[in-house]
C-alpha cells in the first residue's frame, strides 16, 4: 500500500466511523435517555462512555475533514499526541472496565455483538483510536511524565462522579452513582477496599499510559 493509498483509507475511514458513532450516539440520547420518562437525561453526559466516546467521534471527523479539506490548524490540535493519547486511554479504560468489571468475560456476560451501540462504545472506539495511535504520526513530543497527563480527566470524573452522587438523586431516587465499583458508600463496612481499588486503577491506567508513550514514541523514531 503506497503512503498516499494509506493515507485515503485512514482519512475516508476516519469520517466515516465518525459519522456513524455520532448517529449511533444521537439515537442512545433520544431513545434511551431523553424518551424514557424512567431516566434522566443528562445521566448520557454524565457517563464516562458517553463522554469518551463523544470525544472519539469528534475526534475522528475532525481529523478526517481536516485531511480532507486541508486544514493545517486544526490537523495541527487534532494530530496532538497528548490529546491523541489521553483519548486513546479512555477508550482503553471504557473497555477494560467493561471487559472484567461491569460485563465480565469470565462470566459470560461479555455481549459485544448485542447491539450496534455496545458494539462501537465499548469496544470498537477502542480498536479505532489504537490503531489511529499508532498509524498517525502526531504532532509534539510524548515524555514519561505524559503518563500523568492523560490521568488528569479520568481523575476529575472520579471526583465528579462523587460528589454528584453523594449530593444528587436519579429519577428513581437512588445515589447518583453511575457506576457501583467506586460509589465509596458501598465500601462503608471496608473503606480501605475503596482505597486500594482507586490507587490499583490509577497505578494500572498510569502504566498503561507510559507503556503507550514508549511504544508511540519507539514507532516515531524508526
Amino acid at each position: 500500500m503506497t503512503k498516499v493509498m494509506k493515507q485515503n483509507v485512514l482519512t475516508y475511514a476516519a469520517l466515516a466511523y465518525g459519522i456513524l458513532l455520532s448517529f449511533v450516539l444521537v439515537d442512545q440520547f433520544i431513545f434511551a435517555f431523553l424518551l424514557d420518562v424512567t431516566d434522566d437525561w443528562w445521566r448520557f453526559f454524565y457517563l464516562f462512555t458517553y463522554q469518551t466516546n463523544i470525544m472519539v467521534a469528534v475526534w475522528s471527523i475532525c481529523y478526517g475533514l481536516g485531511k480532507l479539506l486541508n486544514r493545517p490548524n486544526l490537523l495541527k490540535i487534532i494530530e496532538n499526541k497528548v490529546l491523541m493519547i489521553i483519548i486513546t486511554v479512555n477508550t482503553l479504560i471504557v473497555f477494560f472496565i467493561v471487559f472484567f468489571v461491569l460485563n465480565p468475560v469470565f462470566e459470560g456476560e461479555w455481549q459485544p455483538f448485542e447491539s450496534l451501540s455496545e458494539l462501537l462504545t465499548h469496544n470498537l472506539s477502542t480498536v479505532f483510536m489504537m490503531i489511529y495511535f499508532i498509524a498517525v504520526p502526531g504532532v509534539g513530543v510524548l515524555k514519561k511524565t505524559d503518563a500523568i497527563t492523560v490521568l488528569i480527566y479520568p481523575f476529575i470524573y472520579f471526583f465528579i462522579h462523587t460528589f454528584v452522587g453523594l449530593n444528587f438523586n436519579f429519577k428513581d431516587g437512588n445515589p447518583a452513582f453511575n457506576y457501583g465499583f467506586i460509589n465509596p458508600t458501598n465500601y462503608s463496612e471496608n473503606f480501605i477496599v475503596f482505597i486500594i481499588l482507586f490507587v490499583s486503577l490509577v497505578a494500572i491506567f498510569g502504566a498503561l499510559g507510559f507503556v503507550l508513550i514508549q511504544l508511540k514514541n519507539k514507532i516515531t523514531a524508526k
